[in-house]
């Protein structure tokens, strides 16, 4: 197999069940495309395929009925126009992401931004099996971080503090019955607390401070015919420290996992504390 048929069979193309035809898989990074790279894929789908765009659940657009013969040149087409082509395999695929705090009100984190430097850091790269990472900006998990090998969202740590004039907004507006107002101070059920920092964003007062920002991480989530939710391993990680904690994950998946064997998939056959504990070998603070 010649180098260009090579780059063919690990990105973005699947075989209908037309002979002969085949989808196109470009990826997004984080969902997001420009107005002209929305014209071009449209022209491409016309001049190659059928005139059909379909949205994956992974935030790529696919491209139907591409006949065999014209792989190559869409292929090239895609590259020469700048747009990504999807990855598959054995390897990371497309990072998704919710639009983060850029854009959405109840956003904490800069998912965006993380998922651009997760794009080019990491996607593509050679896994034991084929490697999915999801981010959301706040607790409410659009991007679904729990069902992804890696998996993180946006989280806060409220801290009470002076100032507190008994309002009991913080009160009305958890859903979660974490925050109460008791002798003229707020008081915090950790156990209770999901960290979407909503409490600190309402008190008029100021009362209620951020004691922690960041991601919590969760990893070895999968869907398909057995599904698996993923373990929250670190509560709250620094945004500026993500990468790092996923590529130690990746580290300890590399050197435990079996060839074709997902992350949840080593964690059920070693058991989630051993998996852990080689994970916490590499944290510096740990």
């Amino acid at each position: 197999m010649n180098d260009k048929h090579r780059l063919i069979e690990q990105h973005g193309y699947i075989k209908q069940q037309e002979d002969g035809l085949y989808a196109i898989r470009v990826r997004t990074i984080a969902g997001n495309l420009t107005s002209v790279q929305l014209h071009n894929l449209a022209d491409l789908s016309d001049r190659y395929g059928n005139g059909q765009v379909h949205i994956t659940t992974r935030q790529s657009v696919e491209l139907h009925w591409i006949p065999e013969k014209k792989l190559d040149s869409i292929f090239q087409e895609i590259n020469e126009l700048g747009l990504l082509i999807a990855v598959r395999g054995p390897r990371i695929l497309t990072v998704i992401a919710c639009p983060g705090i850029r854009l959405c009100k109840k956003g904490i984190c800069n998912t965006i931004n993380l998922a651009t430097q997760l794009d080019a850091l990491m996607v593509g790269r050679s896994q034991p099996s084929k490697t999915k990472i999801a981010l959301s900006g706040c607790p409410n998990s659009c991007a679904k971080p729990q069902i992804n090998d890696i998996g993180l969202h946006g989280v806060i740590v409220p801290i009470a503090d002076s100032g507190c004039i008994g309002c009991k907004t913080c009160e009305t507006v958890c859903k979660f019955k974490a925050i109460s107002v008791q002798d003229g101070k707020p008081h915090i059920a950790v156990e209770k607390c999901i960290g979407c920092g909503l409490c600190v964003r309402i008190c008029p007062n100021h009362a209620l401070h951020i004691h922690k920002q960041g991601y919590s991480l969760y990893m070895g989530g999968k869907i398909g015919r057995k599904p698996i939710l993923g373990n929250k391993i670190f509560t709250v990680i620094p945004e500026q420290e993500a990468i790092s904690y996923i590529e130690i994950v990746l580290h300890v998946y590399n050197q435990l996992a079996y060839k074709n064997e997902r992350i949840g998939d080593v964690i059920n056959r070693i058991g989630l504390n051993s998996f852990l504990q080689e994970i916490l070998q590499h944290v510096p603070e740990c």
